[in-house]
């Protein structure tokens, strides 16, 4: 059942190659709960895995994972920022217990961006490296009312470092797993559990957050 479930989403992946990243990028923004990054790198660990570091196989990377993760994440991220910037504070007051952020999130971004002295290079770091939940960041830009050229152009080539970065992590992960899997037959079985229970505590995590939240 697990490898078929494995080869199932392997071969979804491998056959719509930047399509399905830039559609899982999409989704992953506007659906909270699901762990960032997990797109980028389980992307590159099916699209990447057997294939040699060169420069050849970089550029294919950046150009099948990378470009339309990014894509996708600034398209994906623009729901929230509207929003907010339309509606500001109230949307956040009223939704935030269902997103998993709350006033007191975006003002603490607030305080950091604040605190940094340097607005645009802050954000632009805090797409490169997931520190901050990137939903807090879309919602905070679009409380402030952030420039939206700004905006996108930061969100664009902040995921698509963090991409280029997660890709490249993924596609390693990919080929050590090949090299191990020659002489166990159950790897699969194993990795798509560890999968399975990544994606499974994240959920769970986002949730009892959200309940003390409420509470």
């Amino acid at each position: 059942m697990f490898n078929s479930i494995l080869a199932g989403l392997e071969g979804f992946i491998v056959s719509y190659g930047p399509w399905a990243v830039f559609g899982g990028s999409i989704l992953e923004q506007v659906v909270t709960p699901i762990p960032s990054s997990l797109v980028v790198l389980g992307a590159s660990f099916f699209m990447m895995k057997g294939v040699a570091l060169s420069m050849g196989s970089l550029e294919t990377m950046f150009l099948n994972i990378s470009i339309p993760a990014a894509l996708g994440v600034t398209l994906g991220s623009l729901l929230y920022y509207g929003i907010s910037y339309k509606i500001g504070i109230p949307f956040v007051q009223r939704a935030g217990k269902y997103l998993g952020v709350t006033v007191d999130d975006l003002e603490g971004v607030e305080r950091k961006v604040k605190a940094s002295k340097y607005e645009n290079l802050f954000l632009f770091a805090a797409r490169c490296v997931p520190v901050i939940p990137s939903i807090a960041i879309s919602l905070f830009c679009g409380m402030i009312r952030y420039n939206p050229r700004n905006y996108v152009l930061i969100t664009f080539f902040g995921a698509l470092v963090q991409a280029s970065l997660l890709g490249i992590i993924g596609w390693q992960f990919g080929n050590f797993y090949l090299t191990i899997s020659e002489g166990l037959s159950f790897i699969d079985n194993i990795i798509l559990v560890i999968i399975v229970l990544v994606v499974v505590y994240f959920v769970f995590t986002k949730r009892r957050q959200n309940k003390e939240k409420k509470d």
